[in-house]
Parts: C-alpha cells; sequence; structure tokens
C-alpha cells in the first residue's frame, strides 16, 4: 500500500515576509496512490499544471503541531460536527495566505485515511481541481511525511534559521520513549493536545489509560471528551453488569485464528471470520431470518438467548458504545448489550459474537470506526448475509427497491444491511428508479 508523496523544487522567495516563509518557498506537488492532489488551473496562464508555489514551513509546522491527532485520532458521528476537529485534521487550515490542497487525515487503527476536494477561493488565481479519498498504512504516513519534515527543516539550518515552533515541536516529538508515545495516543484520541495539558489533566489521561487497560484502544475514540471519566465509568460498570449475563460456555464457544493477511483490510477478516463460523455451526448458506433460528444455529435456547441479551440499563449512557463481551465469573462468553429492537439486536449480537470468536478478552461494540469495529460490521453482515446466499438469488446485474426490501424481510435484516453487501461484494448495481 503505497502512500503520501512530496516532491519538491526549491524556489526564490525573495521578498516573503518571514524568513522562514522566505527559505521554503518552493513549488510543490503531492501524490496519493497515483492522484496528485495539486492538479489547479491557472487562471491567470491558462493552463493546467501539477505543483502549486508555496512556503512549505505553514505545512510542515502544521503537521508537526498535529501529529499525534493525525495519527491516534478517530472520527466519530460526534467529532464529525466539531470544528476543532476539522481544524486539527484538515490541512487547508495551514494555508497561511496561500492556496493548498484541502487535505483531511483521519486516523483509523493501523491505517491513516485521506481525502481531499476543491474548495471555492474566490480571492485566488489558481483553482484545485482534484478530488478523492484513499486509505494508506500508517507507517508509510508517518515514514512519507517524517521525510518531508525533515527535508523542510534541514532546510531552515542551510539557512540559518533555528529554534523555530516547527524545529522545537519535531525535536519533541522525536525524543518521545513508548510511555510518552502511549500518553499521547490516549491524549490525542480524546482531542486534548498532549503538549498543552495542565497536571491535573495529565493525571486524568494517566489514570484514564490505567483504567481502561487493553480497552483504551476502542473505547478512547469513542467516549465523551468532556468527561471521560464518566464514560471509562459506565463502560467498566457494564462489564462487570454483563458478567452474569452467559450465553456460551467454553465448550460451546468456537475459537478462530484471525488471519494476518487481512491486516489492513479489517472487512475482510470479517467476512472470512464469518463463513468460517458459518461453516463450524453448519449453517452453509441457510438464512438466520430470526430470534429462534439464530438461538437454534448457536445451540441455545430462545430463553437462554433472550435472557443473555437482557439490555444492560448502564449502557444507555453510553451515546457511542453499543455493547460489551467479557468473561462470565464460571467462564464463556457473556454479554452486556444496549436495548435494540429485534432486528437491531441480531445484528448487535453478531457483532458482540465476532469479538467472543476471535478473542477471549473483554472488548467493546461501538459505533466507532477503528479497524476492529469495521471487522464485526463486516462479521455480521457476512453472518446474517452470506455474500453468496445473495449471488444465488441476485440473477440480473440490476437490483431494484422491491427486490432489496424482499431479501430484507428473508434474512431479517434491515434493508440498509442488503444492500452494503451487494455494494460491498460487486454483486448488483442498483436500480435508479
Amino acid at each position: 500500500m503505497s502512500g503520501i508523496s512530496f516532491q519538491i523544487d526549491w524556489q526564490d522567495g525573495e521578498g516573503l515576509r518571514g524568513a522562514e516563509l522566505a527559505a521554503t518557498f518552493a513549488s510543490l506537488r503531492i501524490d496519493v496512490q497515483g492522484e496528485t492532489l495539486t492538479q489547479v488551473f491557472d487562471a491567470r496562464a491558462r493552463t493546467v499544471r501539477d505543483h502549486v508555489f508555496v512556503p512549505l514551513y505553514p505545512i510542515a509546522e502544521w503537521l508537526a503541531s498535529n501529529w499525534w491527532f493525525l495519527l491516534f485520532e478517530h472520527e466519530n458521528v460526534v467529532k464529525r460536527e466539531d470544528p476543532a476537529f476539522a481544524h486539527r485534521h484538515s490541512l487547508g487550515t495551514a494555508a497561511d495566505g496561500y492556496t493548498v490542497p484541502y487535505l483531511a487525515v483521519v486516523a483509523s487503527g493501523g491505517r491513516t485515511h485521506l481525502s481531499w476536494a476543491p474548495r471555492p477561493q474566490p480571492w485566488a488565481r489558481i483553482r484545485f481541481l482534484a478530488s478523492g479519498f484513499a486509505t494508506v498504512d500508517r507507517q508509510q504516513f508517518v515514514q512519507d511525511c517524517s521525510d518531508f519534515i525533515d527535508t523542510v527543516t534541514r532546510r531552515l539550518l542551510t539557512h540559518g534559521i533555528g529554534s523555530t515552533f516547527l524545529q522545537d515541536e519535531w525535536t519533541a516529538i522525536q525524543a518521545a520513549d513508548d510511555d510518552e508515545v502511549s500518553f499521547c495516543e490516549v491524549s490525542a484520541g480524546l482531542g486534548w493536545d498532549p503538549y498543552d495539558l495542565d497536571d491535573d489533566s495529565r493525571d486524568r489521561v494517566i489514570m484514564l489509560s490505567e483504567q481502561l487497560g487493553d480497552l483504551s484502544e476502542e473505547a478512547v475514540p469513542v467516549i465523551d471528551s468532556a468527561d471521560p471519566w464518566k464514560d471509562c465509568s459506565a463502560i467498566l460498570a457494564a462489564i462487570q453488569a454483563a458478567k452474569r449475563n452467559v450465553l456460551l460456555t467454553d465448550d460451546s464457544l468456537p475459537s478462530f485464528i484471525l488471519d494476518q493477511s487481512t491486516a489492513g483490510r479489517p472487512w475482510e477478516a470479517g467476512y472470512r471470520l464469518a463463513r468460517e463460523a458459518r461453516s463450524e455451526l453448519g449453517l452453509d448458506g441457510l438464512p438466520i431470518p430470526d430470534t429462534e433460528s439464530l438461538a437454534a444455529a448457536l445451540s441455545q435456547s430462545l430463553e437462554a438467548l433472550r435472557r443473555a441479551t437482557e439490555p444492560v440499563p448502564v449502557l444507555g449512557g453510553l451515546h457511542l458504545v453499543d455493547g460489551v463481551v467479557t468473561r462470565g465469573a464460571s467462564g464463556g462468553m457473556s454479554l452486556g448489550l444496549k436495548a435494540r429492537g429485534e432486528t437491531g439486536m441480531r445484528f448487535l449480537l453478531c457483532r458482540a459474537l465476532c469479538e467472543a470468536f476471535s478473542s477471549h478478552q473483554d472488548a467493546l461494540v461501538t459505533r466507532g470506526t477503528t479497524q476492529r469495529q469495521q471487522r464485526n460490521r463486516a462479521f455480521a453482515a457476512e453472518f446474517l448475509v452470506p455474500a453468496q446466499s445473495l449471488r444465488e438469488r441476485i440473477t440480473h446485474p440490476i437490483v431494484d427497491a422491491e427486490q432489496v426490501d424482499d431479501l430484507a424481510e428473508e434474512f431479517g435484516v434491515s434493508t440498509q444491511v442488503i444492500h452494503n453487501q451487494i455494494e460491498n461484494h460487486r454483486i448488483a448495481e442498483f436500480s435508479a428508479i
């Protein structure tokens, strides 16, 4: 998986205000997986070119000052509407009066999502043309951006410029040891600048990390940054409450090894795990259209399944956490789920099954966008609606809304699940009417 490429050709910056701007004035071309983000139409020259002329200092400074956010802060439905989140993740905020691409950078576990699109700039004589979306490996993104920042800082030194904010910030980032990186991961995940915290806030980050332990990776992206301790306490209380809701004992709990070849493609891991689980349970391509059939598939009584999925009230106070998976006092899989209608509860239960089948550790089922949550959503969709079963039923290259409704009723899922399975597995196109 390729990363992000910065092609630099230094230019004469004489006359620009600020020594660091003049020293780093350059033509810049940015490419992501074969797409050129800096392709522009120059209205004055009436030509299209693949680079822009900008000082690189503000771009490097934006990368460094938002480094931990770009690596560890995930998007969620709340942050998506927060202007401060957009400011931390949009290169457009580094313009400093110049025209730069509107590139958004958002973490997703071991991957980094990049998206770009033209924005109106009435005062500019150039207009960006490219739009797109790509996912790159996080370590590759780190390496590419580190190389870019190093290039800019070396340019500053060759011009006798030192002790700038960029240089000081980048030195601190590079000097961070493993403990500090872990601290920055939690702090930035909450949307808190790890280098701008008072002692009380630093202590709260450390305490939060200690209390959540291995759950931090899934919890931090979805807890309320205004009061993270409240959400942390609710998560821990839900896990304790869930221990009485034992569904599968150790003897009846299938266990699967996640295929590491699907690293970076969590949905593929989810699909594969669902197919293995169906095979292990002897389901083949049979629909599981209701709670009774799901209980039978798991060799459980309907009463046992309903008892195990009894809603855990404390989860009601968590906006973005829908369930917990843990080990019961006597072993086996125990659940704590939010209240849902029957269709929604079955999908949520299947997401929890993914966690139980692939790990015997405590786990969360959330509305986050981490790789783990993408994996368990893909598992639930494939477990309830096997792609192969859809292919056998959809014999025409175009599917209409009525057929989607019929399939949703047959498999006992929402139309959105059917739609996603058809689209994600490229089974058919959707009718325009």
